[in-house]
C-alpha cells in the first residue's frame, strides 16, 4: 500500500556519516574493469554518446524527465554539471563502457544526487536499450558499490524522511544516537526489473509512495500519479 509522498519541511535531522566532502576530483577517480565492462570517470568527450542515450524514448521513460532530450544542449547541461566543481562535490557518477570499446559509453550510473527526495544520497543508472536484459546493470552496480563504500567518511547531520529509519519490524532507529548511513534508490511501480537488480545487490525495500511523474501522451507529456517503490542500502555493512 502506497504511503504519502515525502515532505521536506517535515524531515528530521539525524547524526550519521556520509562520504567526506569534497569528493575525489574526476581526474582522481578510479577506473574499474569487470568481466565485460570498463567503468571509468566521465569526460567531455562523452557528450555525443550521452546524447544518444538520452534520446532513446525507452530509456528516458524511466527517468524523472519522462521523455527524450529535445536537443544536444540538454545532454550537455547534464554532463557539464557532473564535470563542474559543484557537480564534482555532489555526484559520484561514472561512464559505463564495454571493455572492447572504452571510448563509447553504453550507460551512466552512480550517485547523481547528494540529497534525494527522501533526504539521503541517491543512486541512479541508465543504459542503452540495446544492452537491456544482459545483466549489465547488475554487473555495474556490484562493481560501483565498493567504490562508494571505500570513500572516506565523516560524521555529519542529515535531514531525512523519518520513514527511512524504519526497520522491517516497524521499529525505528534511535535518533538520539548516531544512525546508520543510507544510500537510496527510487523506482516506479512498473519498473520491476530495476527493483530486482537492486535486491540482487543488497538493497532493501523501505517504502512506496505516490508521486506525479511526466509520461508521454498523444498531446505531448502529461503528469500521472504513480507508485514509487523506494529502496535503501547500508554502505557500512
Amino acid at each position: 500500500m502506497a504511503e504519502t509522498a515525502p515532505v521536506p519541511d517535515s524531515f528530521i535531522t539525524v547524526r550519521s556519516t556520509l562520504p567526506r566532502l569534497p569528493l575525489p576530483l574526476i581526474s582522481e577517480r578510479p577506473l574499474v574493469k569487470t568481466e565485460r565492462l570498463l567503468i571509468r570517470p566521465l569526460a567531455a568527450s562523452d557528450l555525443e554518446a550521452l546524447h544518444e542515450l538520452r534520446t532513446q524514448p525507452e530509456v528516458m521513460f524511466w527517468t524523472s524527465a519522462g521523455k527524450p532530450d529535445s536537443s544536444l544542449d540538454e545532454a550537455k547541461a547534464k554532463l557539464d554539471y557532473f564535470l563542474s566543481p559543484e557537480g564534482n562535490n555532489k555526484s559520484f557518477n561514472f561512464a559505463i563502457c564495454f571493455k572492447e570499446d572504452p571510448s563509447k559509453l553504453i550507460g551512466i550510473g552512480g550517485c547523481h544526487s547528494w540529497s534525494s527526495s527522501l533526504g539521503w544520497p541517491e543512486l541512479g543508472y541508465m543504459f542503452r536499450k540495446e544492452v537491456w536484459g544482459q545483466g549489465i546493470a547488475t554487473e555495474f552496480l556490484k562493481a560501483w558499490l565498493p567504490l562508494w563504500k571505500a570513500l572516506p567518511r565523516e560524521a555529519t547531520e542529515v535531514k531525512c524522511d523519518e520513514r527511512t529509519l524504519r526497520g522491517g519490524n516497524g521499529v525505528y532507529e534511535n535518533t538520539e544516537e548516531m544512525v546508520e548511513e543510507r544510500l537510496m534508490a527510487l523506482t516506479t511501480d512498473a519498473n520491476g526489473k530495476s527493483q530486482n537488480i537492486l535486491k540482487k545487490c543488497g538493497f532493501q525495500h523501505v517504502l512506496t509512495w505516490k508521486a506525479r511523474e511526466p509520461r508521454p501522451s498523444e498531446d505531448g507529456t502529461e503528469m500521472l500519479l504513480v507508485d514509487m517503490p523506494s529502496f535503501r542500502y547500508f554502505p557500512g555493512r
